[in-house]
């Protein structure tokens, strides 16, 4: 997959595949390698304005970040929620969410307003695909239509539906030891080193396009936001293995907000920030475990994070 799209960026660019091979590098390295180099490669194409036609040559679910902006997604509905209401000092209007999986993950899909009606015939079964951009909301990573964004059914091939409802399992306990790519899983472990690199990515308010000297490709100078991402090293005595936080997450795991976060981090550096971190301290980490393909080594992207229930640990080492 990933020498067909570099040969298709370089035939739609003046780069040759070995610049656009170079660049693919430096997105993957700008980005703390949190990202495939699949989810690089249609970065790349974007920031170059090469439009990348993928009919057959769909983004799986597994590779998807905040972030990402015009990608194509496949999936088969797993679940629909129903419509919300919501008011708040600045708006009201109707939300609801469509939670669909391929053969390497799940996600989110939340329509707005007007958008619902494009879901009015969709059911549980149903093969959709998108077009639309990847945020980070407060349920984790999503994705979004916006206005420029479609959903329609297609026929593409994917798993049957009961091959891929892990939306609706509990996640199973697992030992770092016995993880495998593109495992879901959860596992007790503790976070014993968090690496020094910067856990923060310029990003474009409006997009989320990440952005250099305030400036978005698409909406001009503006006032930058930021995005965080925390990675470390997490440990259960069996074996240990890199783990990532985004968003949500990584404030979790620091034990602050965002914006307190960047004010620790303009005024101290990571140390600051690190000292914030309950290192050592076991807790329940749920996620996939996915392959950095550059590095050859597996990582976990935590969805969620649970302090250890005492009891509850005594009662699986008695099923044990």
């Amino acid at each position: 997959m990933i020498d067909e799209l570099i040969k298709k960026i370089s035939s739609l660019s003046n780069l040759s595949e070995q610049e656009i091979k170079l660049k693919i590098s430096e997105k993957q390295a700008e980005l703390s390698d949190l990202i495939s180099d699949e989810g690089a490669a249609y970065i790349v194409a974007k920031e170059l304005g090469v439009q990348l036609i993928r009919e057959t040559e769909r983004l799986r679910i597994a590779n998807i970040i905040p972030g990402m902006q015009n990608v194509d997604i496949v999936g088969r509905i797993v679940r629909i929620s129903g419509i919300r209401e919501f008011s708040t000092e600045r708006a009201k209007g109707s939300v609801m969410s469509i939670f669909i999986a391929d053969e390497t993950g799940t996600a989110r899909l939340s329509l707005w307003n007007d958008e619902i009606k494009k879901a009015a015939d969709f059911s549980v079964g149903d093969v959709v695909r998108m077009h639309g951009s990847v945020k980070e909301s407060s349920f984790g990573t999503e994705i979004r239509l916006g206005p420029f964004g479609s959903i329609n059914k297609t026929d593409a091939e994917i798993p049957p539906l009961e091959q891929l409802t892990m939306e609706e399992r509990k996640y199973e306990r697992s030992r770092i030891v016995d993880l495998k790519e593109n495992d879901v899983k959860e596992v007790r472990a503790a976070l014993m080193y968090v690496f020094e690199t910067s856990p923060f990515f310029v990003v474009c308010p409006d997009c989320g396009t990440t952005i250099k000297d305030n400036q978005c490709k698409d909406h001009g100078k503006v006032d930058p936001d930021y995005r965080l991402v925390i990675s470390g090293i997490m440990d259960d005595g069996t074996a240990n293995m890199r783990v990532v936080f985004f968003g949500k997450n990584a404030e979790r795991i620091l034990n602050i907000s965002k914006a307190e976060a960047k004010n620790i981090f303009d005024a101290k550096a990571m140390p600051g920030l690190i000292e914030k971190v309950r290192l050592g301290e076991d807790m329940i980490f749920e996620g996939r475990v996915r392959k950095n393909k550059y590095f050859e080594r597996l990582e976990f992207i935590v969805n969620t994070i649970e302090p250890q229930n005492i009891r509850q640990e005594i009662e699986l080492l008695t099923e044990q």
